[in-house]
């Protein structure tokens, strides 16, 4: 997948690039637009992650220039993964492209490939940014918040989802998409015309436990934008070990223009879900036309979110709204039975907020979950956290961790809520959570004598 990089400074490189400019061929008719996914399976050990990211962009977005055997064109790729302020990965690498002819207004052909990380459980941001080789003005990048958790020994799990254009047996190992005897090529951004079959591809694990061999069943199930269930389908399985592939497809060709989502579902022999996995997929079908009730929109995508979801992952959602919901949703929530239930619950909650504010409440009970939790109390349960999630990042923390007779302490700032306002927060004991003992806030404590009798030891 990955390609060399010669660097070249000065009057060379800038002879180079004119001498690029002058052969090129006319400005591409397509913009540059990278479109990527994610995927995450089982690492090596049960303390890590295999990410896959995968890539698309158009063919003819590329600009191309004449060289001895044609013309040649390259999409200039960087991959870096942060957790909290650091970097932990980077790379780089070039996508080429040879042609014998100009490219130009030729048919769209999307070029696919993918990069694989593993990584250690816990927050990050991937981005990806893609440079066209011979006009680096054309760039294209790309942002995503991924939560990894390795998968644990005991529990029956699935990876997520991968879509795919195909899948065939027994490739040449070398190929850059070989997996598992496989060769699944990434369908990035799952998106199928009528005449296509949306293959998927997913890695059941831990599915022999003790003496449990009895069979599972894999149900799969295709649901619209608003969480209506267009069909469903079961398939009795033996269990051949600890860990099994599945690989499936069907076709989409009775489906209308829109969103869907594709569910699937570990059985026991009672009919209870063992394990779910989902994901989003897009169909344009120009025979059947649109139905507008299942385009993507704001209002219907909180039911797509939900749909894989179990009721273990919806009541763990709500314990993290406890700063969000209002009494009589905490309430109301409390009655409930069934993830379906759950389900439209959690989706007419957020609906009911401004749009994104989903996303941006996740974000920091993640980012509290994993800065402030202490001992085994969870981040967002602590009294930086909680503050944290109700107001976000403070714009200045002034930290005192090792003042003679005085226990430590910090002092957050923020400088655009009612004019101005600090949280003091004091560590009591030591290593413990730091404590809120004094806000300037309307509607928090408030001790004004906080540095007398909250922080001298």
């Amino acid at each position: 997948m990955k390609g060399t990089f010669v660097l070249m400074t000065g009057g060379l490189m800038t002879l180079l690039a004119s001498a690029i400019l002058q052969a090129k061929v006319a400005a591409p008719p397509q913009p540059l637009r990278i479109t990527i996914d994610i995927a995450r399976f089982r690492g090596g050990d049960d303390k890590h992650s295999f990410i896959e990211v995968y890539y698309s962009f158009p063919r003819n977005s590329l600009t191309f220039a004449r060289d001895s055997a044609g013309y040649s064109a390259g999409l200039d790729l960087t991959l870096r993964v942060y957790q909290k302020d650091s970097m932990v990965v980077a790379d780089r690498w070039l996508v080429p492209q040879a042609s014998a002819e100009a490219v130009g207004d030729s048919p769209v052909v999307n070029l696919v490939g993918l990069a694989q990380v593993q990584l250690m459980q816990g927050e990050y941001v991937f981005t990806v940014l893609g440079r066209d080789r011979f006009d680096v003005q054309r760039a294209d990048s790309i942002t995503l918040r991924v939560p990894v958790q390795p998968v644990g020994p005991d529990v029956p799990t699935l990876s997520d989802l991968e879509f795919a254009s195909s899948v065939r047996m027994n490739p040449p190992t070398q190929n850059q998409f070989y997996k598992n005897t496989l060769e699944v090529v990434p369908n990035v951004g799952g998106i199928y015309t009528e005449e296509q079959r949306c293959f998927h591809y997913a890695e059941a694990y831990n599915l022999v436990r003790g003496t449990d061999s009895a069979d599972y069943t894999l149900r799969t199930t295709v649901f619209d934008a608003v969480g209506k269930e267009v069909f469903s389908r079961e398939k009795p399985k033996r269990r051949p070990g600890e860990s099994s592939v599945i690989v499936d497809q069907f076709s989409v060709g009775r489906l209308k223009t829109g969103t869907y989502g594709l569910v699937l579902s570990l059985l026991d022999s009672a009919g209870k879900a063992l394990a779910t996995s989902g994901k989003k997929f897009f169909v344009y079908n120009s025979q059947l036309g649109v139905d507008s009730s299942l385009l993507s929109s704001t209002t219907n995508l909180p039911m797509n979110i939900y749909m894989a979801m179990g009721e273990t992952e919806l009541d763990q959602e709500f314990r993290w709204l406890r700063y969000e919901a209002n009494d009589t949703e905490r309430s109301n929530y409390e009655q409930l039975s069934g993830a379906d239930a759950k389900r439209k619950f959690l989706s007419d909650f957020w609906r009911s907020r401004p749009p994104g504010r989903r996303d941006e409440y996740l974000a920091r009970v993640a980012a509290a979950n994993q800065t402030m939790r202490t001992g085994t109390r969870e981040g967002y349960r602590t009294d930086r956290g909680r503050v944290l999630i109700m107001y976000g990042t403070p714009d200045d923390v002034d930290r005192h961790p090792n003042e003679i007779d005085r226990r430590p302490y910090e002092i957050w700032s923020f400088n655009n809520i009612q004019g101005g306002v600090i949280f003091v927060f004091v560590q009591r004991i030591a290593g413990g959570e730091y404590e809120l003992v004094h806000s300037t806030h309307r509607n928090e404590l408030r001790d004004d004598n906080w540095d007398r009798e909250g922080v001298t030891r």
